[in-house]
């Protein structure tokens, strides 16, 4: 029998970044000051799971080229499996960031393989008792890939599979009709201050602080007009977790503070940690703790997988309690 797992249903690119002066002008030419190329994109999760020690297969597609191969090598490395399909035509997918000395950053990003994910695929996938599904919301800006999530979401709904969904900064930009398709399976919706309020404008939800602070009423709202556990995270000033089942026992998750220099990836680092508490069986408030602890940690590091490691993350999580 296969042995449990979490899967990611996301997608993992090649990050090409580069230090520069200032942006060219048009059909000019500058030379970066600094430069670098890592793998990216869901990796950073993957990569915050395992740091919690916890098995994770990323189950999106892999092209044929040089950025596959390193998407391939980097997943080794963590001892990953990648299981999703591979196609080759097409390489995966990469973006180019031009940061600024401001910290400005502009991209541009080369759509891959990992956008071309083939119908059927998640459909296919076997799930066994003990797994964790990871999705995130930048799936969603695919057309195959939202298909097959659509899929996926209407085969397994209320199978109680545990689903972690990372909405991400698209939120205001998906269906309508695929938030409910997903939403079918329950997840455990994870937002960050800044997309809250957008989900709740586009589904008419309107919170009512009273008094309670505005996130914390934000948070419930949500989480009662989904009938799905909310997070809601704010930075250095904790998250909010609410269950609707025990929508009036609204939960205040605290977060360790620190220096932060920059939080490119402390959103994925968050997630990476909580999908492993679940996977571990974790109480979901210690799994919160100890999600946030590797937020703020990552941030006080330069670059997106950052998560520190789990003696780190613990110890940062038994000061918060202690």
């Amino acid at each position: 029998m296969t042995e449990p797992s979490i899967l990611h249903l996301g997608q993992v690119v090649v990050d090409l970044s580069m230090d520069i002066d200032h942006l060219p002008e048009r059909g000019g030419d500058i030379f970066a000051r600094r430069s670098a190329i890592k793998v990216g994109g869901g990796y950073n999760v993957i990569r915050a799971a395992r740091q919690m020690g916890a098995p994770i297969a990323y189950m999106g597609a892999i092209g044929t080229g040089p950025m596959a191969d390193m998407v391939r090598v980097a997943l080794a490395a963590l001892q990953v499996p990648a299981q999703g399909s591979v196609l080759e035509d097409c390489d995966t997918g990469y973006s180019v960031a031009m940061i600024e000395p401001s910290g400005e950053r502009t991209f541009v990003s080369a759509r891959g393989a990992e956008t071309r994910v083939p119908e059927g695929t998640y459909e296919s996938m076997n799930l066994v008792p003990g797994d964790v599904i990871y999705l995130s919301g930048y799936s969603f800006c695919h057309k195959d890939n939202t298909r097959s999530l659509v899929g996926f979401a209407e085969k397994h709904q209320d199978e109680g599979f545990p689903v972690l969904f990372d909405v991400g900064p698209m939120v205001a930009n998906i269906d309508l009709d695929v938030f409910g398709a997903v939403n079918g399976l329950h997840p455990i919706w994870s937002l960050n201050e800044r997309e809250g309020p957008i989900l709740a404008k586009r589904l008419r939800c309107q919170p009512k602080t009273g008094d309670v602070t505005e996130l914390e009423s934000l948070c419930r709202s949500l989480s009662l007009r989904l009938d799905s556990p909310v997070v809601l995270r704010a930075g250095a000033r904790g998250a909010w977790y609410c269950q609707p089942k025990n929508a009036m026992q609204i939960k205040y998750i605290p977060t360790p503070q620190v220096r932060a220099i920059d939080t490119n990836g402390a959103g994925d680092a968050h997630s990476g940690v909580l999908c492993a508490g679940i996977f571990q069986g974790l109480p979901i408030e210690e799994s919160l703790i100890l999600a946030n602890c590797a937020g703020a940690l990552s941030t006080t590091q330069p670059g997106p997988a950052t998560c520190p490691d789990e003696e780190a993350i613990r110890k940062a999580a038994s000061s918060l309690q202690g």
